[in-house]
C-alpha cells in the first residue's frame, strides 16, 4: 500500500467503547479518509486492503460501530459506478456523541435501508434495535 496520509484522528471515546481489534481497525481506515465534517465513502475493498480484515468482518465492524454510537450512516449521493450495484456507502464519524448533521442537505439512513434486508426483518418481527 501507497498511502502518503501521515496521520488520521479516531475519536477518543472509541478507545474505551470499541472492544474488539478488527472494528477498532476499521473505525482508524474510516477515519484516514474523513473531511473535516466526519464525513467519509471508503470503498469496503479499500478499507480491506488497509486492515486486512475481511469484507463480511468489515460490515460487521461498521454495523458494530454504528450501535455503538461512533458513526452513521448517510444518504449516498451522485451516480453508482458503472459496475457497481448500487451507490457506494457514506458514513459520518462522531467525534462527539450525537453530533448534529454536517448540513441540511444531508440524511441519516439507518442500516440495510438500501438493501430492502432492513424491512424483510421488520416484517418477521424484528424490532430494529
Amino acid at each position: 500500500m501507497n498511502d502518503l496520509r501521515r496521520f488520521s484522528v479516531l475519536p477518543i471515546r472509541a478507545v474505551s467503547l470499541v472492544k474488539k481489534g478488527r472494528t477498532l481497525r476499521v473505525l482508524a481506515a474510516l477515519c484516514a479518509h474523513t473531511s473535516p465534517t466526519g464525513i467519509c465513502y471508503p470503498a469496503q475493498e479499500r478499507i480491506k486492503e488497509m486492515t486486512g480484515v475481511h469484507q463480511a468482518d468489515i460490515s460487521r465492524a461498521i454495523y458494530e460501530l454504528w450501535t455503538l454510537g461512533l458513526i452513521r450512516y448517510l444518504q449516498p449521493k451522485g451516480q453508482k459506478h458503472r459496475n457497481a450495484y448500487q451507490r457506494g456507502n457514506r458514513y459520518q464519524v462522531l467525534y462527539v456523541p450525537n453530533a448534529p448533521l454536517p448540513s441540511p442537505l444531508e440524511r441519516e439512513i439507518p442500516p440495510g435501508c438500501r438493501t430492502k434486508r432492513w424491512d424483510r426483518h421488520l416484517k418477521r418481527g424484528g424490532t430494529g434495535e
